[in-house]
C-alpha cells in the first residue's frame, strides 16, 4: 500500500473520530441549554404565586418559593410538628377559654406557643371541612390573605379550641372564596409540654385545594438541583474535551 493511500486512510479515520467527539459535544451543549431553559421556565413560573402570596417581597424570595408544584385534590392531607416550632402569643378562643368567634383579643394561656403555618387555596367556592388530629392540646385558627405572629388577630377569620375533646381541633362549614389565599394555623393551648407535638389536618371540599409550600421547605430544593445540574453538565464536557 503506497504512503499516499496510508495517509489518507489515517486522515480520515481522524476526522470521523474528531467528528463523533465534536457531536457528542454538540449534544451535551444542547442538553445543557434545554436544562438551562427548563429551570429558566421552571423558576418564572414561580413568580406569580410567590408575589401573590407574599407581596411586597423580593425577586429572590419569589425564585425560591414555588419550584416544586403544589398538590391539588378535592380532599387533601398533610402532617407536621410544632416541636421546637417559631411561638406566638395566639389568640384567644372559644371552649375552654370563653371567647368569641372570630376572635377579638389575645390569649393569656398561650402567650408563647408553638405554632405551624399552611398557606393554600381553593379554585372553586363553597363550603370546606378541616378534621385535625393532634398529639395534644391542639388548636388551630384560620387566616385569610396573610398571617403574620406579631399582629395575630389581622386577617383572622375563625378559631377553634375543641374542648373537652382534645387533639381533635378543626372547622366545619368554612366559606371559602376561590383564589383567595388562607392559612391554616395548627398551635397549641398554652405554654406547656403538652401544646406541641405531632398533627395532621385533611381539608376537603367542592373544588380542587392547593397547598401552597413553605419557602424554608423547598428554597434549598430549588438552589441545589440548579447547581447538581450545572456541576454534572460541565464536567461531562470537560471530560471530553480532555480527551482531545
Amino acid at each position: 500500500m503506497s504512503q499516499a493511500i496510508k495517509e489518507s486512510i489515517v486522515l480520515e479515520n481522524n476526522l470521523s473520530h474528531g467528528s463523533t467527539k465534536f457531536s457528542k459535544i454538540a449534544k451535551l451543549k444542547s442538553l445543557s441549554k434545554c436544562s438551562f431553559n427548563f429551570w429558566q421556565k421552571s423558576l418564572l413560573r414561580s413568580i406569580p404565586i410567590a408575589s401573590a402570596a407574599m407581596p411586597g417581597l423580593g425577586v429572590a424570595i419569589a425564585l425560591s418559593v414555588s419550584f416544586i408544584l403544589p398538590s391539588q385534590a378535592s380532599t387533601i392531607s398533610y402532617s407536621g410538628d410544632t416541636t421546637n416550632a417559631p411561638t406566638f402569643n395566639r389568640p384567644q378562643t372559644e371552649g375552654f377559654e370563653g371567647g368569641t368567634n372570630p376572635p377579638t383579643s389575645l390569649s393569656s394561656n398561650g402567650t408563647a406557643v408553638p405554632y405551624y403555618s399552611q398557606p393554600f387555596f381553593v379554585d372553586t367556592t363553597g363550603s370546606y371541612n378541616v378534621v385535625g388530629s393532634q398529639a395534644f392540646l391542639g388548636i388551630q385558627f384560620l387566616y385569610q390573605n396573610s398571617f403574620n405572629p406579631i399582629t395575630p388577630l389581622v386577617n383572622l377569620l375563625s378559631g377553634n379550641d375543641p374542648f373537652p375533646d382534645e387533639g381533635t381541633s378543626g372547622f366545619s362549614g368554612l366559606s371559602l372564596t376561590a383564589n383567595n389565599q388562607y392559612f391554616l394555623v395548627t398551635t397549641g393551648f398554652d405554654n406547656s409540654n403538652n401544646s406541641f407535638g405531632t398533627f395532621s389536618n385533611t381539608i376537603t371540599g367542592p373544588g380542587n385545594i392547593t397547598l401552597v409550600p413553605e419557602p424554608s421547605s423547598i428554597a434549598s430544593t430549588v438552589v441545589f438541583g440548579i447547581i447538581g445540574s450545572t456541576l454534572i453538565l460541565k464536567h461531562k464536557l470537560k471530560k471530553l474535551k480532555s480527551v482531545n
